[in-house]
């Protein structure tokens, strides 16, 4: 569809401020907090506990210590088959290196909610539960005892709503690359529909969000699963954000454009445009080769490393134009242009990122993040 290029307007943004300067979300919405100080995330969970919280959980083996150290410590998919198992919680601080701020939670596979529960350490059950916004369960479809999984992850479900009901559940079933396509249609099939017939014999298919998605660790799907979970932390800033990208895309042709999370590359918003895996993996694929060539040309300012994430960068590949444009230490747009529409020169381009650029910054500013 072709549009008329132009200056960016950037749109108005539907978050309101009182006036002591408080961020009050829009009704039927909920509040972000203000990130509190990290220093003892690690040591002491009490002084976090307005920290948003996304519970990693699932059997032993299920790949669960594989997907937190591949999105968030940069670990190979090949070097994961060297990885110790779980033996405790482990809480991660995700704050560092990134935009987002939350705590990650791993739990060992042989951690059974209902053995707390029958041994009546509500204690440690409201401690786990309490200030979770996400929970991930991860299911490995190629072992026989995903019937166990699957129990489990139904007794775990009862037992958090009981603490927390507005906690959302991802399903994640895991290494998808091992299986053919039409066994893993049916495996998902199956776990599906075991599932939700569980909540409906519990009552609990309207009250309990679900979701599910296949991932694996050696595509890209593992990433875009990660990101939908982590916008669910930023629910207030994500309608601003998408409204200035889709004022950027229709002022400039794009095809598609992202927010990504540098350091995860995580996307934490893009356009309204259909989503389609091809288009986000060719943005992937670029972070990577920038970054790539960051830790060659890096030079050192203040004591800190500054890589090509400072400028911008396109890339051209046949047709299609690939641009870059750093937007803060954290946030990058990625955006793709097809070669045909760039009638727009380049300096309207660069104000019209400038544009984008001011909206976003204003939006975090609002948000207090």
């Amino acid at each position: 569809m072709a549009h008329e290029v132009g200056k960016l307007e950037v749109p108005e943004w539907s978050i309101a401020v009182d006036q002591t300067g408080t961020l009050k979300p829009e009704p039927g919405s909920r509040q972000l907090s203000a990130s509190p100080s990290s220093a003892s995330l690690l040591t002491n969970t009490s002084n976090c506990n307005n920290k948003p919280k996304i519970l990693l959980m699932g059997l032993s083996k299920a790949g669960k210590t594989s997907i937190r150290n591949v999105i968030f410590h940069k670990m190979s998919a090949n070097e994961t088959q060297f990885l110790d198992p779980t033996h405790k919680i482990d809480k991660i601080d995700i704050s560092n290196k990134s935009f987002l701020d939350f705590q990650l939670w791993d739990f060992p596979g042989k951690l059974d909610i209902s053995h707390l529960r029958d041994k009546e350490d509500t204690f440690t059950i409201e401690k786990i539960f309490v200030e979770a916004r996400v929970l991930i369960f991860v299911i490995d479809p190629v072992e026989e005892k995903h019937g166990i999984a699957i129990d489990r992850l139904h007794t775990t479900m009862m037992e958090a709503h009981k603490i927390n009901s507005k906690m959302k559940v991802e399903v994640f079933i895991h290494k998808s690359d091992s299986i053919n396509e039409d066994k893993k249609i049916d495996n998902i099939r199956e776990m599906t529909h075991r599932i939700n017939r569980k909540l409906m014999a519990a009552g609990m298919q309207d009250k309990i969000h679900i979701s599910f998605r296949t991932t694996s660790i050696y595509d890209h799907s593992i990433f875009e699963a990660m990101s939908i979970v982590c916008q669910q932390l930023l629910e207030n800033v994500l309608p601003p954000f998408e409204n200035i990208l889709n004022a950027f895309v229709s002022s400039n042709k794009m095809e598609k454009a992202f927010i990504f999370d540098l350091h995860p590359k995580i996307f934490i918003a893009t356009d309204s445009s259909t989503f389609d895996m091809p288009t986000y993996e060719l943005c992937c694929d670029m972070l990577d080769l920038i970054a790539d060539m960051g830790c060659i040309y890096q030079d050192y300012e203040g004591g800190e490393e500054r890589g090509v994430f400072s400028t911008c960068s396109v890339i051209k590949l046949n047709d299609t134009l690939l641009h870059l444009k750093q937007i803060n230490r954290h946030l990058a747009l990625v955006c793709i242009q097809m070669q045909q529409d760039t009638a727009c020169n380049q300096g309207i381009l660069d104000y019209n990122f400038q544009q984008l650029k001011r909206g976003i910054q204003e939006v975090l500013k609002v948000a207090n993040l």
